[in-house]
């Protein structure tokens, strides 16, 4: 007899498996995440190096760089919007002013500083408005041709134009949010016409001080671009050896995690060859009258699962036991009915006319009631099958469908009852609809009259397109009407 190693000495074996096989796989996973590593850092060393690369080609040109000639370009646009900024602070200014449009401010000119005991403010804004209005008819045509392929010297002067136009419109601002602050509302010249002039002044100092800070900025990007390319210089000499440092190093951490899970699997492969020696098989003499005995213990076990599964009557599909016949201990003769079953579901057969059938398909959804559990109690349900062929009733052209109840386990169902039937063809939520009467058919269209005067009784048509109708009465409105309209659904002929 083959005793075989013991279970102690087996179990220790293949612990040394087990122990052995997760350490490979965590050394493999190292050498995964150290592969991973190597290539995003060198990745991103080189997107750097090609990142300082593209950045020292833009200023190796000095003053005619790409950089410089860019930031030349941006200053241009910030110029051209920082003017538009001007002339709308101005324009907002003259409204309230009235200089050159003497009309702007007709409803509220006799208003204007009424708190103002030195009557100074008016004056000071209608001077420092024109002044600002002169210093930018000065620079207009300059600002209108510049462009960024101007020589530098010469968008550089109109910059420092633009900055001094800028002064004198924000100290324009000023002085007219200074006559604002003595003025009050009167006569016609109410509260909210004050309060739009106010708002109105105080978003044009915003945006003109905005656009100020942004030729500052635009101006220094300037000064940045020609001082660049020692900075870039340096920025690029560090992204080389850095990409080359990476590289080695990535390199030799591979390497360790290589030899680490090299070492590891011959540790594997050493228990394993101790764990196979350990189980070694005898041969197959020694073993074969073994093997004759468990083939025939199996086929004992087999006659005595067959012979017990005569004893049981199993039911071909699923279903309710509604008739026993027999009892424990009668004799039962071949082909006898012993019991009867019922199916565990219900069928509902409804006659549905020619003109609704296109609209059912199997597996609409059903909402069945029935009459002996009152409306109020709903059963669901889904369409399982159409007759192709018709049925007629009384010259009526129907199709017979059958609907199948799902499971009603609380309640006493029983063939026969009388079902009313309501099947789902489609749904839609969050629609706009109406009463089907309010839309009527005129010159091929469908048109809905819309109250426009609800006192005169004044409405529009309107075409509008429909898509499901219900059974309640309502059709779905697609197109041509909006929430809230109010709809006439019925005209009283006179």
């Amino acid at each position: 007899e083959y005793a075989g190693p013991s279970d102690e000495e087996r179990n220790k074996s293949l612990a040394s498996i087990d122990q052995a096989k997760a350490t490979v796989a965590q050394y493999q996973a190292s050498l995964v995440k150290a592969e991973a590593i190597a290539s995003a850092d060198i990745s991103n060393a080189e997107k750097a190096l090609d990142t300082a690369k593209n950045n020292l080609q833009l200023v190796v040109d000095g003053e005619d760089s790409q950089l410089v000639n860019d930031a030349y370009g941006d200053l241009v646009n910030v110029i051209k919007s920082v003017f538009t900024n001007i002339v709308n602070a101005l324009n907002e200014s003259d409204n309230i002013l009235g200089v050159d449009n003497s009309f702007a401010n007709d409803d509220f000119e006799d208003y204007l500083g009424l708190l103002d005991s030195s009557s100074s403010a008016f004056p000071s804004a209608k001077i420092s408005y024109q002044n600002a209005r002169v210093a930018k008819k000065n620079l207009e045509s300059s600002v209108i041709s510049l462009s960024a392929s101007d020589e530098h010297n010469v968008i550089d002067s109109v910059s420092t134009e633009v900055n001094k136009v800028v002064v004198f419109t924000q100290k324009s601002l000023f002085n007219v949010q200074s006559l604002l602050n003595v003025t009050i509302p009167a006569g016609n010249f109410t509260q909210s016409q004050f309060d739009v002039l106010k708002t109105s002044v105080s978003t044009a100092q915003t945006n003109l001080n905005t656009s100020a800070t942004n030729l500052t900025n635009a101006i220094q990007s300037v000064a940045t671009a020609r001082n660049s390319l020692s900075s870039y210089q340096i920025a690029y000499d560090k992204a080389v050896a850095d990409l080359e440092n990476t590289k080695k190093k990535s390199m030799a951490d591979i390497d360790i995690a290589k030899a680490q899970v090299a070492s590891q699997e011959a540790n594997l492969k050493q228990a394993q060859a101790t764990y196979d020696l350990l189980i070694s098989d005898p041969r197959d003499v020694d073993v074969a009258s073994l093997r004759a005995e468990v083939s025939r213990q199996a086929a004992n076990v087999q006659a005595l699962r067959d012979n017990f599964q005569k004893t049981k009557l199993i039911a071909l599909a699923d279903g309710t036991l509604a008739k026993l016949d027999i009892d424990v201990g009668e004799n039962v003769s071949a082909n006898q009915e012993v019991m009867t079953l019922t199916s565990s579901k219900f069928n509902v057969e409804v006659d549905i006319s020619e003109s609704d059938i296109a609209k059912v398909a199997i597996g609409d959804r059903v909402d069945v009631t029935l009459d002996a559990f009152g409306d109020d109690v709903h059963f669901d349900g889904a369409v399982v099958s159409i007759e192709p062929g018709k049925t007629e009733i009384s010259g009526v052209v129907y199709y017979k469908t059958k609907v199948l109840m799902d499971d009603y386990p609380d309640r006493p169902v029983k063939s026969g009852m009388t079902a009313n039937v309501n099947i789902n063809t489609d749904r839609q939520d969050g629609v706009l609809v109406l009463p089907r009467r309010a839309v009527i058919f005129k010159d091929a269209k469908k048109i809905v009259r819309v109250l426009t005067n609800k006192e005169k009784v004044e409405f529009e048509e309107r075409e509008v397109t429909t898509g499901l109708e219900g059974n309640d009465g309502l059709v779905e409105i697609l197109s041509g009407l909006q929430k809230g309209e109010e709809v006439i659904t019925f005209l009283k002929e006179e």
